[in-house]
């Protein structure tokens, strides 16, 4: 059974990012995120699109870089999350073969 997918649209999205339409625009035009449909006016968002919205708005008001520059932050602080999930899953891993080759 498949799961029914709740989407939003740019004027709920800008009502629960508190942007304008046009920032919200402007960061889908970097590819920060990527919503479906051709035309702002068709265009459909998953809800967690908000969170990232509302972060690279932090980043740009934060920051004062430009949105292309935000899309290249967003994407490095995604892959340091990443490698340090790694780590830590890597860590774990080492710890448990440790214990079995060394405890006794």
């Amino acid at each position: 059974m498949t799961e029914a997918r709740h989407y939003l649209t740019l004027t709920e999205v800008t009502e629960h990012a508190h942007l304008s339409a046009e920032t919200v625009i402007a960061i889908v035009d970097c590819g920060i995120i990527e919503p479906q449909g051709d035309q702002p006016q068709q265009w459909l968002f998953e809800p967690q699109m908000v969170q990232v919205i509302k972060r690279a708005s932090r980043l740009q008001r934060d920051l004062a870089l430009d949105w292309p520059a935000i899309a290249v932050a967003l994407d490095l602080m995604d892959d340091l999350q990443q490698l340090r999930r790694e780590n830590q899953r890597l860590r774990q891993i080492l710890a448990v073969l440790a214990d079995g080759k060394f405890g006794d």
